[in-house]
């Protein structure tokens, strides 16, 4: 990896350290170590949303999650996907203004 390519740690699909792993996924679930993960400030969302990290490979073969990061990718440590509790999700009602808030991959 390059000198700025962070380090994120293993890919929460196949568990690889030694790809490209330098993919965050933000997921509609509560990460277990709140204020560590993803957050909006247009709806007042808290930085409380779980995310998963994945290389190169995995994303081009959209290969299925196995883990979620617990808090900082890096620094944190993984649990597995099935173990993420709680809903995290954007309120639309404020992001009316935004381009087809219908659909909020375009806008994440």
């Amino acid at each position: 990896m390059s000198d700025q390519t962070p380090d994120l740690g293993p890919c929460c699909a196949c568990g690889a350290t030694t790809r490209r792993v330098r993919n965050v996924m933000m997921l509609d679930q509560r990460a277990p170590i709140a204020g560590r993960g993803w957050g909006c400030v247009v709806c007042g969302l808290p930085s409380d949303g779980a995310v998963a990290v994945v290389c190169d490979d995995c994303l081009d073969r959209k290969t299925p999650l196995q883990f979620a990061c617990r808090g900082w990718p890096a620094e944190d440590g993984r649990v597995p996907i099935g173990a993420l509790v709680g809903v995290h999700q954007h309120d639309l009602d404020q992001h009316a203004d935004d381009v087809d808030a219908g659909d909020p991959a375009l806008w994440l």
